[in-house]
């Protein structure tokens, strides 16, 4: 009796886990950095990409089997790919997170500055700083667009 119960505890075992790599990637998160890029290998080709909102996450598709998810602002969106008559290849949910990688916040006066320390510490602004913040942000937006401009 006891052998009976572990081969239909097996069995069901095995049906969930067919059942769940049959399943489209629904479940899936991608959890990409802003500024930073998220790859994506697709097993077959792509037709179709679709962002629920592009202002928080963009995509580059690099080939019909290959793409980079890109953060572009903080927050959530989806993503779907489909492949041939409209099979949903990929849908998940995106989050664009802060980089806080080598970051120190230094709290003074009710001002918050975040510096980037690799090893010496520079301003790094982020959405959301203010005021304290600004003249960064004005160098940084000025040397985009003049490496832009080559």
């Amino acid at each position: 009796m006891h052998w009976g119960r572990l081969r239909i505890a097996a069995a069901a075992a095995a049906f969930c886990a067919m059942s769940w790599a049959a399943a489209p990637a629904s479940a899936n998160e991608i959890r990409v950095a802003l500024d930073q890029a998220f790859p994506i290998r697709l097993s077959e080709t792509a037709e179709g990409v679709a962002v629920g909102n592009p202002s928080i996450a963009g995509v580059s598709v690099q080939n019909d089997h290959f793409l980079f998810v890109t953060g572009r602002s903080y927050g959530s969106t989806n993503l779907v790919v489909v492949g041939a008559n409209g099979r949903v290849l990929y849908s998940g949910r995106v989050t664009v997170i802060p980089d806080e990688t080598d970051v120190v916040m230094v709290t003074r006066a009710g001002q918050t500055a975040r510096l980037e320390c690799t090893p010496l510490c520079r301003p790094r602004p982020d959405i959301g700083d203010g005021e304290a913040s600004a003249a960064a942000t004005a160098q940084i937006q000025g040397r985009a667009a003049a490496a832009g401009s080559r």
